[in-house]
């Protein structure tokens, strides 16, 4: 929440977080979510890209960890553009590119071994209760 509002405790907001490992993107948004933080009135910039974070990356990040199977990389790629669709159009080709360019579970292959993989369970057929003190009207 204190992200979302850009208002938290004060300590929060000078605490030193290490240095920057610009290898790692989550760092990187760790990162910018402490400047937002401790920012007294942010940039529109700085807003822009965090709540890009908290819409789209962070969101994608956490659905990744969480898939287990290479057939839900499909369902994955869909979700990025769907969680950019917020986007307006200058940043929108920004990122769609992107997308397109680290889509590979998004070739024809993986699409039919997704759409063979059913996630769905197989339940027991259950007979319907039937009401014997049903009348007619």
């Amino acid at each position: 929440m204190a992200i979302k509002s850009g208002s938290g405790k004060e300590d929060l907001a000078v605490r030193n977080p290490g240095s920057l490992s610009h290898s790692r993107w989550l760092t990187a948004a760790n990162r910018t979510h402490r400047l937002h933080l401790s920012e007294e009135s942010p940039t529109p910039e700085l807003q822009e890209i965090v709540v890009f974070i908290l819409k789209s990356y962070a969101p994608m990040w956490f659905s990744i960890k969480a898939s287990k199977y290479f057939t839900e990389g499909p369902k994955l790629v869909y979700q990025s553009i769907q969680s950019s669709r917020y986007l307006p159009d200058d940043l929108r080709n920004i990122v769609y590119p992107v997308i397109e360019r680290n889509g590979f579970f998004a070739h024809p292959e993986h699409l039919m071994l997704a759409m063979i993989q059913d996630n769905r369970t197989i339940g027991t057929f259950m007979p319907p209760k039937l009401n014997f003190k049903a009348a007619r009207k």
